[in-house]
Formats: C-alpha cells, sequence, structure tokens
C-alpha cells in the first residue's frame, strides 16, 4: 500500500509539473510577444536626411545643442546639408547650405554660450579645380537664427596655391579676457595627397574676435612636419578645447602619435608640441568592410562647477588589443600629465569587435562626460554597425554604455566613401548624437536623448528586420544578412550565354534560420558564394504576431 501511495503522489507531482511546464511555456510566449510588441512600439532613431539616390552619400555628419534652447538642434553633412530641429530632435527640416565661397563637405557645427551657431567646411573656389586645388580656405558661416539661415560666411587661412583641410571649432564662452572668442583649427597640405618629399602638412590656426565675421591670419602652430600623403604620417585631426580662464588646449595626430599643445594668451603664442601617446594604428585605422576610418584624437574640458572642474579629456581610436578600441586619458594639471589611458567600452578586452570613429562631448552644467562611436560587438561576423555612447558621472574612472539605434546598419562598404567621422554634443542633460548609416540606402541617424532616459532606452533591436551586406573583398563574393526574425531563403546560381538575355538555372540552394525576437538580439548568417557572378539571393521572413512578410532581394551580376 505504501508503494502505490508513492506512486500516485509521484504521479501527480508528475501532473503538476507538467502543468507548470506548460503554463511556464505560455507565460514564455507571452513575454516573447510582448517583447515584440515593445519592440516595434519603441521610437527608433530619427532619420535625419530625407530619401537620396543611390549615387549619393551623406556622410561625415555633425551636430549641436544651442546653448539658449535645447530643443533646437542644428547638423549638416557632406556636402552641403543642413537640418533643423525644433523639437528636440523629433523632427528634421532639410536645407542645402550656400556661400559664395563654395562648400565641399568636412561640416563641423558649433554653438557658443551666446546660441550663435557657427558651420565650418571646406571651400569650393571657382576657376580651380585640379588635384583639389578649389579647397584652398576654411569656411565659417554664422547664424543668429538657431540655425534657421546662414550668412554667406568668411574664411581662413587662404595661402595659395596650399590647401586646407579638415577643420574644427571651439569657443571661448568663460573667460574674463577672451570670451567670446572663437577658434579654428586644421591641416594645410602643400599640396593634398602628394607623395613627393617637398610636400608637407602642418596644423594651422586662426581665431576670430568679432562671432565669425572675420579671421585673424593663420599660423601655424605644431613644430613637427608631416607629409603630404593624408595618411599616418600626415598631420591630421587637430581639435580644440577652451578652459575656464581662457586656455585653449589643442590636440593632434600624425607619424603614430598624439599631439598636444596650448596657448594661455588668446592663441597669440603656443607652447612646445609634447607628445601623450603613442598611436600603435596611425590615425588611419583599418577597419573590414570600411573604405577608411579615423582614430583621430577629440578634446574636452570640464569647465562646471563640479568635482573634476579644470580637468581635460581625451578621446581617440586605436589597435593595441588586436581589434580597433575607443580608449579615454585625462589630465589635472593643464595637459602636462595624464593618465593611463583606459578602454571607454565595457566588452571584452581583444574580442575581434571593432569600436571606431569616436568623439567625445561634455556637458558644462554637470560635468558629465559622453563618448560615441560605432560598435560591433553585436555583430557576430564583425560587419553591421551598432551605434553606442557610453557615458561617465565620475570624471572619467567609470563608464556605463548604452546603445543608441534599434536598426541594424552598416557601410556601403570598402570600395566607397562612408565618412570619417560622427559627431555628438551633450547640454543641459541631453546628447545629440547623429551618425551615416546605410541600410539599402545612404542616410544619416541621429538620437537625441535626455541623459536620465538613457536606462529606457530597449534592450534588443526592432523585431522584424533583416539587412544584407556584400563584400567583394575575396576572389568569390561573400553575403553577409542580419535579422531579427526568422528566415529563410534561396541562393540561386545561373548562367546566361553570350549575347543572350535568357538565364539558365545551374543550381539552387535553400536556407532555413531560426531567431526567438526578444532573445538572441541580432542573427547573423555568412553565404560564400561559390561563383563570381550571376547570383540571386532572396531572404523572406514571415511576422506571425503582426502578419507581416517582409522580402530582401540580393543580386550579383
Amino acid at each position: 500500500m505504501e508503494v502505490l501511495t508513492n506512486q500516485k503522489k509521484a504521479n501527480g507531482y508528475y501532473l503538476i509539473g507538467r502543468k507548470l511546464n506548460h503554463i511556464m511555456k505560455r507565460i514564455g510566449v507571452i513575454i516573447l510577444c510582448l517583447f515584440a510588441l515593445m519592440s516595434h512600439a519603441q521610437q527608433n532613431e530619427v532619420q535625419v536626411n530625407s530619401p537620396v539616390s543611390e549615387g549619393y552619400y551623406p556622410n561625415e555628419p555633425s551636430i549641436c545643442i544651442s546653448k539658449i534652447d535645447s530643443n533646437t538642434v542644428v547638423a549638416g553633412a557632406n556636402i552641403n546639408y543642413h537640418f533643423v530641429s525644433a523639437d528636440g530632435g523629433k523632427t528634421w527640416d532639410n536645407k542645402m547650405l550656400q556661400s559664395t565661397y563654395g562648400i565641399w563637405g568636412d561640416p563641423v557645427l558649433h554653438s557658443d554660450i551666446d546660441g550663435v551657431i557657427y558651420f565650418a567646411h571646406l571651400s569650393r573656389t571657382q576657376g580651380k579645380n585640379k588635384d583639389y586645388g578649389f579647397i584652398d580656405r576654411i569656411v565659417v558661416q554664422t547664424s543668429l537664427d538657431s540655425g534657421k539661415t546662414f550668412n554667406d560666411g568668411s574664411y581662413a587661412g587662404l595661402n595659395e596655391p596650399k590647401m586646407q583641410d579638415k577643420p574644427w571649432l571651439s569657443s571661448d564662452d568663460y573667460s574674463d579676457n577672451f570670451k567670446g572668442n572663437v577658434y579654428l583649427t586644421w591641416t594645410e597640405f602643400d599640396k593634398i595627397n602628394s607623395k613627393k618629399k617637398k610636400h608637407k602638412s602642418r596644423i594651422q590656426f586662426s581665431k576670430s574676435e568679432d562671432k565669425g565675421q572675420s579671421w585673424s591670419d593663420a599660423i601655424t602652430i605644431s613644430d613637427t612636419i608631416g607629409n603630404a600623403v593624408d595618411d599616418d604620417h600626415t598631420l591630421e585631426g587637430a581639435t580644440t578645447a577652451v578652459g575656464v580662464n581662457g586656455e585653449i588646449y589643442c590636440v593632434w595626430a600624425g607619424h603614430h602619435k598624439l599631439y598636444f599643445d596650448k596657448s594661455v594668451d588668446g592663441g597669440k603664442t603656443w607652447g612646445k608640441d609634447k607628445i601623450v601617446f603613442d598611436q600603435q594604428s596611425g590615425w588611419a585605422m583599418d577597419i573590414p568592410h570600411v573604405y577608411r576610418s579615423n582614430g583621430m584624437p577629440f578634446l574636452v574640458v570640464d569647465n562646471s562647477n563640479g568635482p573634476y572642474t579644470g580637468r581635460l579629456y581625451l578621446v581617440w581610436g586605436d589597435d593595441i588589443y588586436g581589434d580597433a578600441d575607443v580608449f579615454l586619458s585625462f589630465s589635472d594639471d593643464q595637459g602636462t600629465t595624464w593618465s593611463n589611458p583606459i578602454r571607454v567600452h565595457n566588452d571584452s578586452e581583444g574580442n575581434e569587435y571593432s569600436q571606431y570613429l569616436p568623439n567625445v562631448a561634455i556637458d558644462q552644467t554637470t560635468g558629465h562626460l559622453a563618448v560615441g562611436y560605432y560598435d560591433r560587438r553585436g555583430s557576430a561576423n564583425n560587419v553591421f554597425n551598432d551605434v553606442y555612447v557610453s557615458v561617465s558621472d565620475d570624471g572619467g574612472a567609470s563608464f556605463t554604455d548604452y546603445r543608441m539605434n534599434n536598426l541594424i546598419s552598416g557601410h556601403i562598404g570598402k570600395d566607397k566613401f562612408s565618412g570619417d567621422y560622427t559627431d555628438i554634443d551633450f547640454h543641459a542633460g541631453k546628447i545629440a548624437m547623429i551618425w551615416a548609416s546605410y541600410k539599402g540606402a545612404p542616410a544619416v541617424y541621429s538620437r537625441v536623448i535626455m541623459e536620465s532616459e538613457l536606462e529606457n532606452l530597449f534592450p534588443i533591436h526592432q523585431v522584424g528586420q533583416i539587412q544584407t551586406y556584400v563584400s567583394h573583398e575575396e576572389k568569390k563574393p561573400s553575403i553577409y544578412i542580419a535579422f531579427t526574425t526568422p528566415i529563410e531563403g534561396t541562393v540561386t546560381y545561373y548562367k546566361r550565354r553570350f549575347f543572350s538575355k535568357k538565364e539558365k538555372v545551374k543550381r539552387v540552394d535553400t536556407f532555413d534560420v531560426k531567431h526567438r525576437p526578444g532573445m538572441q538580439g541580432v542573427t547573423e548568417k555568412h553565404i560564400k558564394a561559390t561563383q563570381k557572378r550571376r547570383i540571386r539571393i532572396v531572404i523572406k521572413s514571415t511576422d506571425k504576431l503582426n502578419q507581416d512578410t517582409n522580402e530582401v532581394s540580393v543580386t550579383i551580376e
């Protein structure tokens, strides 16, 4: 009897266990559905630009928040895109910048403390076109109406026949002696892209004491010179930051080193260049599936009333651990000594996933720091990009990473220019990040978010996406597929007789890849083609929750 009783109990426990298991599975399905619904409901990043043709890729975006109205956000992108948002980045007006001096990209947007918006860029001087000879000056246009319109502009650095490239802007918003000054740095080439030894590069500086209406004669502030190849041994990427007492700090890269210099008299005189760090990769970093990428340095200084006031922060890219990473160092003695560099992001060291094109901003109302960059930690094949912002409220001692995008994206490939930088601004608790992306069409995306809301960003990508990328670096193409939904597809290999339009199918391969929405993040499949051309791939997914069907096709002729 005792045995029978125990058996009955066991059977009862078994039935209860089965019911609990069934209930848990139902709950799991409900949770997954809620994840999917939340994913669809989550407000994604905003596409800033209107749709453009396939042949023109807007890139190198720059962004600034007005220092007198944080709902006003102004941006630009190559070649002459001009974007304005009056509602904190929710919607954007698309415009085209114009100047009689011409426009040839490298946009830099900056707001001073009075809300004047500055838009610096390269020139395109009429009558000059050989070997980029038209980039003979740096043009700065200003706006007094929150970025809605810009004046015709003024310029600095005209020094024919030399060429002027890659500007950056800063302003003195605090000091007693130099408040209101605007500072401009850039690279001067004897002849850009020249391999001749006689052609050199150097770092230039100019200032405006009248809100950008005119500029001082340019002076050379680099003690060293670089070549003119526009590569690692060229002096490039000069950026500045201005201290509360008017100190101007400047950093740049070249010769696999990071250089630092400063001026304490409003830019009249400068000290001796100091090498603060070696840069193993050089500033021209090699990132898989990207035409080119920069690890150039960016610099900010804390002018807030917080505990780290006066601290300089330096951010750059390097590959000392075998893959591209973002590094930070700080100085508490005006650049005399620097802390040991740390990796900003919190993924595993040396994991072969790329973090690159970093930029940095500081909120002068709090002293909090934000570093933005492209990140591939979520891409199994180190192909597709996310965009992250890492935020520190303890003077750079620690960072918390936040993914800013919900949509899978990537670059246009090794054969087309994707841009040399992203940009970020941080003011009054608001972070504005902007980046270039490619998802079957070129685009510029932005997210503007309060620092206090970063924790509310949804942890998974939007469900139902399919993105593809074709690499032509190998003898036979590789096709990468990233998706957030189960997919099925066919790979058709065909041939066509000479002078014939008829196709003959050689072979059809099928694939079916599972994906658990809300649990796996992004799943990837890599297809290595067995022939060089005449390949057609059709990928389908069905979102059963919303009864949506998505189909993507890739044709390699």
